[in-house]
């Protein structure tokens, strides 16, 4: 399998979208988006390509829809680099990616 790594700032999200859907969906609901996105991020370990190109943002940089969230990323020499992760309803812009 190959690997992934994820950034500071990307590795925050899932606890906090976790606290979100818990406290709105219940826990059941938060359970299964977390584990989502661990399957998410291995399946981007394994399938890189699979995200479209987000050059607009940063050179080299794919994005991966995972239901409401964008997973943004990029290939590096031996893992993937799971850079930030944004809900789809935020105004992204190239500065965000700095």
């Amino acid at each position: 399998m190959a690997k992934f790594v994820v950034s500071r700032s990307a590795s925050a999200q899932p606890e906090a979208i976790y606290e979100f859907t818990d406290a709105r969906m219940g826990n059941y609901q938060a359970e299964a988006y977390l584990e989502g996105f661990n399957h998410i991020f291995n399946l981007l370990a394994d399938f890189p390509r699979i995200g479209v190109h987000a050059d607009e943002f940063r050179v080299g940089l794919r994005r991966h829809r995972y239901q409401s969230h964008y997973i943004f990323y990029t290939e590096e020499a031996d893992h993937i680099f799971i850079r930030d992760i944004f809900h789809v309803s935020q105004n992204l812009r190239p500065s965000m990616f700095d």
